[in-house]
């Protein structure tokens, strides 16, 4: 996929990404390459504004708060669907992949849209723009869309024999309703 970015009269054919880490003088710090390429860049493009964002690792606590309360809750709210199937669950999050993580391929000259895959996407934009849509078009109370209220109900609630999935705690607390 090429991307055309212009910059004082400059056309790019993409938009190069560098990456590196940081050290503990408070530098940064580049393979031989990636430093080579990323000087040649600046000394081409002066002036161009530029981000700089670290990558933060996905931790399993987003992953779990993905797979056992908005994937559930997403199916909740689907006519026809049950947030105790497992099936359905995962049709939810195939389906999730393909709306907010999408990507165009072409296939036999058709183009076809697949879902990405959401490892290291959780944390980069996907989950906000799932609560986003759940937002826009359930309007379910700030609580259920809280990471801390999930937690609770995992830590406190779940093991000592409460309910055994988010979405009926929240039903039975009379939180959510259809």
């Amino acid at each position: 996929m090429k991307v055309k970015a212009k910059l004082e009269k400059k056309e790019l054919d993409f938009i190069p990404k560098f990456t590196g880490r940081f050290t503990q003088d408070g530098g940064l710090s580049f393979g031989t390459y990636i430093k080579m390429a990323l000087k040649k860049f600046i000394k081409e493009n002066p002036n161009m504004p530029f981000e700089l964002k670290p990558l933060l690792p996905e931790s399993q606590k987003q992953r779990g708060f993905f797979e056992g309360a908005i994937c559930p809750l997403v199916a909740f709210y689907q006519e026809g669907m049950d947030h105790h199937n497992s099936q359905n669950i995962s049709d939810v999050r195939e389906w999730l992949k393909i709306e907010f993580n999408g990507q165009m391929m072409v296939v036999g000259g058709k183009s076809h849209i697949i879902g990405g895959s959401t490892k290291k996407k959780l944390n980069q934009g996907f989950l906000e723009r799932i609560i986003g849509y759940l937002q826009d078009n359930y309007a379910p109370p700030d609580e259920i869309l809280d990471p801390e209220c999930y937690k609770d109900w995992r830590d406190r609630i779940y093991p000592y024999g409460g309910p055994d999935n988010y979405i009926d705690y929240l039903v039975e607390l009379k939180i959510l309703t259809k």
